[in-house]
């Protein structure tokens, strides 16, 4: 329970001090400590934000504070305020939102190199593709049963694919023999046009260029992703793909 406890949002002092309280029902501070054997100034804090969040009330009996833990449903209005408080944190962040990029595009270097790792990695780069609103040209993996690829097909590719069709944006992409089926289905989607190059060119990576950047993407157990922007890169490949393009079959 102290686990979903602290993913909810209390500190894991917070979380102890709670979970003693429900048990204690109403107490003073003294059980609460020898109950958690937390130190007395840790347990006025937790107990200080606890009931900033609405979760610990008291009552004064004897001249003295005694503690209990609020109903347990009472963290619905704890989220509910969260909720909230991070929708005027958005709010207030596209406010400086320009101010930020502005700043970040003065110290840019004219080349860039980036790793992604992970599924959610990967769709960053899918969607860095997307922002740019330029030609994709993709040298496309072999491997339909690599599990990230298998993961991607399912849950994110489709979306790519609709949002790209939907912005107009061109997509050509080179596929080995072993990748016919699914260079058939990319065939009859809007803006596309797949090929197939020779089986000698299987593989479990995936190139793409559009723009100024050259994404490769490994698509294994562990998938990782690596981004350069260059423009000398994006233009030596482009050529590089043109010249593969001329070669391979509809």
């Amino acid at each position: 329970m102290q686990e979903i406890l602290e993913k909810a949002g209390l500190s894991k002092n917070e979380s102890r001090v709670y979970l003693a309280l429900l048990e204690l029902g109403v107490t003073s501070s003294k059980q609460i400590i020898e109950k958690t054997h937390l130190h007395r100034q840790t347990i006025y804090d937790s107990l200080k934000l606890l009931i900033e969040k609405g979760l610990v009330s008291f009552v004064i009996k004897a001249n003295r504070k005694h503690f209990k833990a609020s109903d347990p449903k009472r963290f619905f209005d704890y989220f509910e305020s969260k909720e909230k408080e991070l929708v005027s944190q958005k709010e207030e962040f596209k406010k400086i939102l320009l101010k930020l990029n502005a700043k970040r595009e003065l110290n840019k270097e004219e080349q860039e190199t980036t790793v992604y790792s992970g599924n959610k990695g990967l769709k960053s780069l899918m969607d860095d593709m997307l922002d740019q609103n330029q030609e994709i040209l993709t040298i496309g993996a072999s491997d339909l049963k690599a599990e990230a690829f298998q993961y991607h097909l399912q849950f994110n590719l489709p979306k790519f694919h609709t949002l790209r069709e939907k912005k107009k944006i061109p997509y050509k992409i080179l596929l080995s023999e072993d990748m016919k089926e699914r260079a058939n289905e990319l065939n009859k989607l809007k803006n596309t046009n797949a090929k197939i190059l020779p089986r000698e060119f299987t593989s479990n990576s995936s190139f793409n260029i559009y723009g100024d950047k050259v994404s490769i993407i490994m698509w294994g157990s562990e998938p990782f992703g690596i981004l350069i922007k260059s423009k000398e890169i994006a233009d030596s490949q482009r050529k590089h793909f043109n010249l593969l393009w001329k070669i391979a079959k509809k």
